[in-house]
């Protein structure tokens, strides 16, 4: 199953709290850091890597929305209503009936094979994104949800 899918899916509304949190932090730890103890290198490198931080969330949004740009209509809006909340304006959508659950599990299939036919593979996944922990934290969290251990 695409565990880095669902958790690509599952953080696209939160990156932009995220990268105003982050870009507040490196405003105050740069105005703070005259009264700081750290060398001014240390202080440049974390500033840096904060930086770096906010450059890959905004670049794995970007990514997430070229992927579901790419698929079809309906296994978008089956996506999109189920991560982000918008509720499609077509006629006969049951989003209680069993065949929704099973579109789902193929939308889901489908925004994996996406993604991999564009290049970002799970390796890529977890060599530049786990080592953000809100990223880590939802990676986590969506194998709890499917019940498996986490394992890195």
């Amino acid at each position: 199953m695409c565990f880095y899918g669902k958790t690509m899916l599952a953080c696209y509304n939160n990156i932009d709290s995220i990268n105003k949190q982050i870009e507040n932090l490196i405003i105050k730890k740069a105005k703070n850091s005259f009264y700081g103890c750290n060398s001014a290198l240390a202080i440049a490198e974390e500033l840096i890597n904060l930086g770096e931080v906010r450059l890959d969330l905004m670049e794995l949004k970007d990514i997430t929305l070229q992927a579901l740009s790419k698929m079809k209509d309906e296994d978008r809006i089956l996506l999109e209503y189920k991560y982000f909340k918008i509720i499609p304006n077509i006629e006969n959508f049951d989003h209680t009936s069993r065949n929704y659950f099973r579109k789902q599990v193929r939308a889901i299939l489908r925004f994996h094979n996406v993604l991999e036919k564009m290049g970002f593979t799970e390796k890529w996944f977890f060599d530049k994104y786990l080592k953000i922990a809100f990223i880590k934290g939802a990676y986590q969290k969506t194998l709890k949800e499917e019940g498996k251990k986490y394992v890195q």
